[in-house]
């Protein structure tokens, strides 16, 4: 018997209301005056109330169920009290010119009504759907299912694995929010959660649905590969990556598992959006690819706005490129497709790794979303940077579906190098040579450094300007000889590569405050001899200045690693692509699990 199973069928999509980590209730309903959602997690109604669910977690895309699961029926039930004037959208892409077409249904609910809109969508095509009520009557709305007279393909037994580093808070509540709803969820037998504790400081009480396991900080990689073989140890068949700190409605988890259970092809993926916590409406990436580095898809699309929410859908629709990957915030498979495990980069790089290697054919559902409590540039330092660049030079040396093109491979460490040296970032400089250097090592860099301490605490001892300290006095005053936004004073500093080939620059550039939030930006730092970056709430400073013989040292440097790879860049490339698949096969990470020295365990740091 399928635990999802109804009067009306299979359900597919349930109604999502406006509650938990979604408070936003324009991410769930649109609605009029005249509609209350009360205690009981009822929407009740008076006469004309209008309630549109034309949102992110409730438009229901029929396209890729038709696509991805091979489904030809479809039908909607409904249980509540009351008349309605009930509207049926099929959104097509507006770039086909074809628009949206509408079924309109006068509908008593008493207590409940099933529709059959097969032969309605086999004219229609494939389509995004969405429903509007307008009451007629005082009434009530309780369930709101899309669902299928057609069986599943399987029934998927999903682990989930959550990795995580002395963020206790945030893994407690993931597990306990969890297995509250495992224990009330009918897909119970099929549905548990690994915590894998890379700091040792996790403590949880007994639960059904959780198991903890402390681990070698062998960071994102290690943990989520610990978590892959726990998984098969059990007898999982799918598994779900996520990250401690990405936030998601449990409805996201039945969606996964069901469209999984359905899904025609055994390589499909699914992908979940990311959100930031701060603007919850608006996206952050939803799936992205990699280039000469990574470019989100869909970002800053607003989902609260019908055309953004339908062009995200109809993004996500068109083919999908070779590079294309999911973040392991949010990332669920098929585990017999698996031909290769994470790359132990600590961390920085697995997914994007994980998602190409394995040639998944990745999907993304409406209402599959993380949401994560941070602001992305605070996470930059000269220590991200060093995992940044080592990410993106690996890909391009592993990846066999990544076309082989030197002059990405020249351009993406210059790329991180001229952005630092125009910030006046000069213990990033140290770090993006270190990091190319480790890169020219060889996969064997890698195996012998699979924790990451020596690295870690090696950048973390050089680090001395990129420092963030007290405020004691007053903010220094901005001084601005040279504008920036100007295109032929930016020519100049350009050709004098920041004030580098200038006379007592250091002296007389200009010297600005911005905000920590802007620590990403580069177009206002050219010009720029002095940068003082502030901390939201002002308490803390970072001061960073031009500084020639640091910049010369370390550019010089670049540029004797630049000519090591045109000059060895075809035996570096064959090195990789001959060791890579030894490094991400289950027997290779079984030897990390373990170290020989067992006093190692607990010993590493988090990456900030």
């Amino acid at each position: 018997t399928h635990p999802l199973g109804s009067v009306a069928g299979y359900v597919l999509q349930s109604l999502v209301l406006p509650e938990g980590l979604h408070p936003e209730t324009a991410l769930t309903l649109r609605i009029s005056l005249g509609w209350l959602l009360s205690d009981d997690h009822v929407l009740k109604c008076q006469p004309g109330a209008v309630l549109a669910l034309d949102t992110a977690y409730n438009v229901f895309s029929w396209a890729k169920w038709h696509r991805s699961c091979g489904l030809r029926d479809l039908r909607l039930s409904l249980r509540g009290r009351g008349r309605f004037t009930l509207t049926v959208t099929a959104e097509r892409d507006p770039l086909d010119g074809t628009g949206a077409t509408r079924r309109n249904f006068d509908v008593v609910l008493n207590p409940g009504r099933v529709l059959d809109l097969s032969d309605w969508l086999a004219e229609v095509g494939e389509c995004v759907l969405h429903l509007s009520f307008v009451a007629r009557t005082p009434g009530r709305i309780e369930a709101v299912d899309w669902c299928t007279q057609t069986p599943p393909r399987r029934m998927p037994d999903l682990t989930l694995c959550v990795t995580t580093f002395r963020r206790e808070a945030a893994a407690i509540s993931t597990a306990q929010r969890f297995d509250a709803f495992a224990r009330l969820s009918p897909l119970s037998r099929h549905l548990h959660l690994l915590v894998i504790d890379n700091g040792h400081t996790v403590s949880l009480p007994p639960l059904d649905h959780v198991t903890l396991l402390t681990s070698r900080n062998l960071g994102g990689s290690g943990g989520f590969a610990r978590g892959l073989d726990q998984a098969i140890a059990r007898g999982g068949t799918h598994c779900l990556f996520m990250d401690d700190d990405a936030s998601v409605d449990m409805t996201s988890i039945t969606r996964t598992w069901t469209f999984m259970a359905y899904a025609t092809r055994t390589d499909l993926a699914l992908a979940g959006a990311l959100m930031k916590a701060e603007t919850p409406t608006e996206v952050w990436e939803n799936c992205a690819q990699f280039l000469w580095s990574c470019q989100s898809r869909s970002r800053h699309a607003d989902l609260t706005t019908r055309r953004h929410l339908l062009a995200v859908e109809f993004e996500s629709l068109k083919p999908q490129p070779y590079n294309l990957y999911g973040g392991f915030w949010f990332f669920a498979f098929a585990i017999e497709q698996v031909r290769h495990w994470p790359f132990p980069f600590f961390v920085r790089g697995d997914d994007i790794n994980f998602s190409i290697a394995n040639r998944f054919e990745i999907v993304t559902l409406p209402g599959v979303i993380s949401f994560q409590d941070m602001d992305f540039s605070d996470k930059e330092s000269s220590m991200t940077l060093y995992l940044d660049l080592r990410c993106d030079m690996v890909q391009h040396l592993s990846l066999e579906a990544v076309p082989w093109r030197f002059a990405k491979l020249i351009r993406t460490p210059l790329f991180f190098f001229v952005r630092s040296m125009i910030q006046n970032h000069h213990d990033s400089l140290h770090s993006l040579n270190l990091s190319l250097e480790d890169v020219l090592q060889g996969p064997s860099f890698f195996v012998a450094n699979s924790d990451l301490i020596q690295r870690r605490a090696q950048i973390a001892a050089l680090r001395k300007r990129e420092i963030w300290q007290p405020l004691t006095g007053p903010l220094p005053t901005e001084r601005k000889i040279i504008n920036p936004l100007s295109a032929w004073q930016r020519l100049f500093m350009k050709l004098t590569l920041n004030g580098l080939f200038l006379p007592f620059f250091g002296r007389w550039g200009n010297r600005l405050v911005l905000p920590r939030n802007k620590r990403q930006l580069v177009r206002q730092c050219w010009g720029a001899a002095e940068i003082t970056y502030v901390s939201q709430d002002g308490s803390q400073i970072m001061r960073v200045h031009h500084e020639k013989l640091s910049t010369l040292r370390e550019g010089l440097r670049m540029l004797g690693n630049l000519g090591r790879i045109t000059l060895n860049y075809r035996r570096i490339r064959a090195e990789w692509q001959r060791d890579y698949p030894t490094l991400t096969t289950q027997e290779f990470w079984r030897t990390q699990f373990t170290p020989p020295d067992s006093t190692q365990q607990g010993r590493g740091q988090g990456i900030s």
